[in-house]
This record gives C-alpha cells, sequence and structure tokens, in this order.
C-alpha cells in the first residue's frame, strides 16, 4: 500500500512537473500596435486578420504575441526606444536603418475617397493639383505619390477617422485611405453617409508590402525576426496561413 501510494505520488510529481516546465516554454513577446480595422482590431480575439498571421506564425517557435494597443505615434516612440515588436509599417528612408524588417506580411493599396456631390474624376497624378488632398499623419502612399507632393495642397489628419470627418465637413475634396479600412470606419462610424461616398482606384497609387518590424535597439529582434522569417516563409509555401 505504501508503495503504491508513493508510485503515485512521483507520477503526480512528474505530471506537475511537466506541465510546469511546458508552461515556462512558453515565451512571451509584447507587441504594440494601433487599432486599424479589418487588419488590426482590439474587439477581436485574433486582433484583427494580420493579428491573427501574426499569432500564427510566432506559435510555430511557441512564442506567445501579447499585443498592447495605442497610438501610432506611441507605437513608433515604444519601438524605437528598443521595446518589442509593431507591424503594418511601411519601409521608410527614415526608420530603415534603425529597425529590422520582416519580410512582407501583406499588401495594402490605396485609393482615393470623395463624396458623390463633389463629381470628381482623375486620369492624371497632376489633376489633383485643384483639390485638397487629404491624407494621414505618418502614413506612405507610395514614392510616385511622395513626388508630386509639393505640389499639392495637403490636409493631413493624425487618424483616418480624422480624415473622414474633414470630408464630410469640406476641409479636404478628396482623402487617400485603404479600402478595406475606410469601409470599416464608414460602417462602425459614418452608416447614414454611407451612400454619399466613392472610392476610385488611381493607377499611380501602387500596392505596397507591410511589415513586423522591431529596433535594432531591441536585443533580441534580430534572432526573433530570423525565426518569424523561417515560420513566415514556410506556412506562405505551404499555404497555410490563416486569413
Amino acid at each position: 500500500m505504501i508503495k503504491k501510494s508513493l508510485s503515485l505520488l512521483y507520477i503526480l510529481f512528474l505530471i506537475g512537473f511537466n506541465a510546469q516546465h511546458a508552461v515556462a516554454e512558453e515565451k512571451t513577446v509584447v507587441i504594440s500596435i494601433d487599432n486599424y480595422p479589418p487588419y488590426l482590431d482590439a474587439r477581436r480575439n485574433d486582433k484583427g486578420s494580420l493579428g491573427k498571421i501574426v499569432q500564427q506564425v510566432f506559435s510555430e517557435h511557441k512564442i506567445k504575441p501579447v499585443f498592447e494597443f495605442m497610438s501610432w505615434p506611441e507605437t513608433q516612440l515604444k519601438i524605437s526606444a528598443g521595446n518589442g515588436f509593431t507591424f503594418m509599417w511601411y519601409k521608410s528612408e527614415q526608420t530603415e536603418n534603425d529597425w529590422i524588417y520582416s519580410e512582407p506580411l501583406s499588401y495594402l493599396t490605396t485609393q482615393l475617397l470623395f463624396l458623390k456631390d463633389k463629381k470628381i474624376q482623375f486620369d492624371r497624378i497632376d489633376q489633383l493639383r485643384k483639390y485638397k488632398v487629404g491624407l494621414t499623419h505618418g502614413y506612405s502612399y507610395g514614392s510616385v505619390f511622395d513626388h508630386y507632393k509639393t505640389e499639392l495642397k495637403l490636409v493631413e489628419s493624425q487618424s483616418d477617422y480624422q480624415g473622414i470627418k474633414q470630408l464630410l465637413n469640406g476641409q479636404s475634396d478628396v482623402l487617400l485611405v485603404e479600402p478595406s479600412v475606410a469601409q470599416s470606419l464608414i460602417k462602425d462610424w459614418f452608416s447614414d453617409e454611407m451612400a454619399q461616398f466613392v472610392f476610385q482606384e488611381v493607377n499611380y497609387l501602387t500596392s505596397q508590402p507591410v511589415y513586423l518590424v522591431c529596433s535594432q535597439k531591441y536585443a533580441a529582434c534580430a534572432h526573433s525576426m530570423q525565426l518569424f522569417n523561417q515560420s513566415l516563409r514556410r506556412l506562405k509555401a505551404q499555404n497555410t496561413i490563416t486569413k
């Protein structure tokens, strides 16, 4: 009886030890992001369509992302100081020397958004010169558009939400937006005005890749990014990325 009890205790000890060991093996990583539905969404358990992909890739290495939602400027300050990761960023000359970029997570497009009663038509980029062009601070709209920035009347906002409000109240004539994000915002906040909006594709506003990034000041950045890229490539090759 004593031997059986000791054996049972030993088995229970092993089970408890292995469980603790398994928990200890799972690492966490902090990822700072802002809301950008449907790609990043604090309301969803999976944190949005790109949030789901990032979680899937990190899980290949038993790493659990911990998402912290804050404004994009706060995110940039935190990452630049060497604290964790962020994603949904374009490559830029300002950060390319200080940040390490993953392989592309996805590609986002830019379209023009305006109100029906404006009856605006575009064929060439120079036609934007006669309009007040809304854009969001810190966003990239591609090298072709950037080349023409100094020739345009720009109306800058701190978010796409604010940009849509400026469009509605006449502060801008057209707004540069990612269509899925703008449609999500209109559905959530501007449903009464939904019929007023027009989206238009423009051939010089090209599709651009977005990345997971971390600063070279972050000690684990280079190694973690190498692991992330390996798994991202493998999952893409196997066509098993969750969307």
